[in-house]
């Protein structure tokens, strides 16, 4: 009996060590918090990248996600360049400047299925009579706009003629808007709800109810090029997903609210152009979830 007892605690000791050697095994991965998110809400790319991950793990293995400190789209760039953190990725609009350094690579697919394509806009409270008369896109080039300082979206609008003001803080963009800075800050109608729940009440802080502004706006989750293992997981999660419809369900839970609060029929659909994504190596519009709207492109 007593001679057993040794063997005993050996088994138990290498059962043990499989089990931490199969915890220390996880692959990590890092994610960022986009600059422009509210806490309280979901974060539908963590959650995203997270299913992609789901999706893989038979093939690639066990994994662990952290989290990246939120920061601005400048450091976010030179983060992933510099390979900051394990498997680093970050979700940013596409933009042709990001690959052409080498530095950066990108998942061939649009994470956010193009809903933030679809853009409606805080405005100071006394600017909405004027705002309901808006009726072409030379009527609309004569409204300012406000912006996140380096946010890819600021190159496209002055491309269309826009004057757009870019602010280095974001929370900072509501109370300029109520202030009257600037004459716009438009939003993609899956971040309209819970950012009109958290600063709505900003006094002299309005939402428009007539207009809908519409540029191709795919987001991809960035990397550096030396990720390519990483990459193709992500890759083939995010394409799996999509397959079984596993993504658009997760889109619907936690987009949906938000683009109804927006209410996208009725309002006067203003179509511009994005020459930033000329250049994207890939099919982005077949992956696209088509938001239902009333009135023709103008």
């Amino acid at each position: 009996m007593n001679k057993s007892i040794p063997v005993q605690l050996v088994i138990i000791l290498l059962s043990n060590l499989m089990a931490a050697t199969c915890v220390f095994a996880q692959t990590v991965f890092t994610h960022q918090l986009p600059e422009a998110y509210v806490q309280a809400s979901p974060n539908f790319e963590v959650s995203a990248f997270k299913l992609a991950l789901d999706k893989t793990v038979a093939e690639y293995g066990a994994y662990e996600i952290r989290t990246a400190p939120q920061t601005n789209v400048n450091r976010i760039v030179q983060s992933i360049k510099t390979n900051a953190y394990p498997n680093y990725f970050a979700s940013l609009g596409y933009n042709e400047g990001y690959k052409s350094t080498k530095e950066m690579d990108y998942v061939p697919f649009p994470v956010d299925l193009g809903v933030l394509s679809y853009r409606t806009c805080f405005a100071p409270k006394s600017m909405m009579d004027k705002l309901a008369k808006v009726n072409s896109l030379d009527d609309l080039r004569q409204f300012s706009m406000g912006l996140g300082r380096d946010w890819v979206d600021v190159a496209i609008l002055r491309s269309n003629g826009f004057t757009v003001m870019e602010v280095a803080q974001y929370s900072a963009l509501f109370k300029m808007t109520a202030a009257h800075r600037f004459d716009l800050f438009c939003r993609g109608v899956n971040e309209i709800k819970d950012e009109y729940d958290h600063f709505g009440s900003i006094k002299g802080l309005g939402y428009d109810l007539h207009l809908l502004i519409y540029y191709p706006m795919p987001i991809l989750f960035y990397t550096n090029p030396s990720n390519k293992e990483a990459n193709a997981r992500v890759t083939k999660g995010l394409q799996m997903a999509f397959a079984d419809g596993s993504l658009i369900a997760l889109w619907r839970e936690q987009h949906q609210a938000s683009v109804d609060f927006a209410r996208l029929k009725k309002r006067k659909v203003f179509r511009l152009e994005n020459p930033l994504v000329k250049s994207i190596d890939f099919d982005y519009t077949k992956y696209f979830y088509k938001l239902d709207t009333d009135y023709p492109t103008r």
